[in-house]
């Protein structure tokens, strides 16, 4: 999802994030310069920090009630989950003072600045990658139908070499055939088990190579046909593995982001009740 076509949105909610980011850190400074979490401003900034990273686990839960409309749009609340959550980290920050506490808060900081950096990751992703796959991958199918797609261009290659696999010389029919069990077959199949028609111009220089063998060029030869047919099929697959590979990669930092995000919570609830009751 393109966040911010339009740069005003960017500036807009980047100028508030960090005017309100001073504010704190300033509020925070002229109030009680050197006191603790424990304090009464100190509280008051952990309070609304963790206030605003449950908001910002909320977007999770925003996909269950789509028919809520009065909540916002998603767009809104994922600007928000992004912006908030940075800002966040600085309430949290000016919450300890600029103490890191033992053991525990450490990690919890940890865990902390990890969910801030797989977020911001996940973002520069989700702003440029979209972009490069309608330009690496313009006919683009639904994810989920790619393993489907393969098998319908597998099916059609079968169909294409019982039918056109004809050629005078029947060396080249014989060798045609094996090659084409042996290498252009499974790379056709989901997932693809032979990786030499990833690259384009290897692809070519290996169909050139096909093309050359004996009897392929005769008028009544239908292998030529064939052989177009194939290079096809394997550049369609192709463009289906790299549209694969930028899937993955555009949503892949969330197998990240979203187990360390719960993990903060978590140490989050733990360090408020220790803090509070013990």
């Amino acid at each position: 999802m393109i966040l911010y076509n339009d740069p005003r949105h960017l500036f807009r909610w980047g100028g508030i994030t960090c005017g309100l980011a001073l504010v704190a850190i300033g509020v925070r400074l002229w109030c009680e310069p050197g006191l603790t979490g424990g304090s009464r401003i100190g509280l008051t900034y952990g309070i609304i920090g963790g206030l605003i990273i449950v908001f910002a686990w909320l977007l999770s839960a925003l996909r269950f009630v789509p028919s809520w409309w009065f909540l916002g749009s998603r767009a809104f609340w994922l600007k928000g989950h992004i912006w908030l959550g940075l800002l966040s980290f600085v309430l949290i920050l000016c919450h300890s003072g600029m103490r890191f506490g033992g053991l525990f808060e450490q990690i919890l900081y940890l865990v902390f600045f990890l969910v801030l950096v797989t977020g911001v990751f996940g973002v520069i992703l989700q702003q440029f990658l979209p972009r490069w796959m309608t330009i690496e991958v313009p006919c683009e199918v639904p994810y989920e139908q790619i393993p489907n797609v393969c098998a319908v261009l597998r099916e059609k290659a079968d169909l294409a070499m019982d039918s056109q696999n004809v050629c005078p010389a029947a060396a080249t029919c014989e060798r045609i055939k094996q090659w084409y069990a042996a290498v252009v077959r499974p790379f056709l199949g989901w997932p693809a088990a032979n990786q030499l028609f990833s690259d384009a111009s290897k692809t070519a220089q290996v169909f050139a190579q096909m093309r050359g063998l004996p009897g392929v060029d005769q008028p009544n030869a239908k292998v030529s046909e064939l052989l177009a047919r194939l290079e096809g099929y394997c550049n369609e697959r192709r463009r289906l593995a790299r549209q694969e590979s930028l899937h993955r990669l555009l949503h892949g930092w969330l197998y990240l982001h979203v187990p360390l995000s719960a993990a903060m919570m978590v140490m989050m609830i733990v360090h408020a009740v220790v803090t509070l009751y013990f």
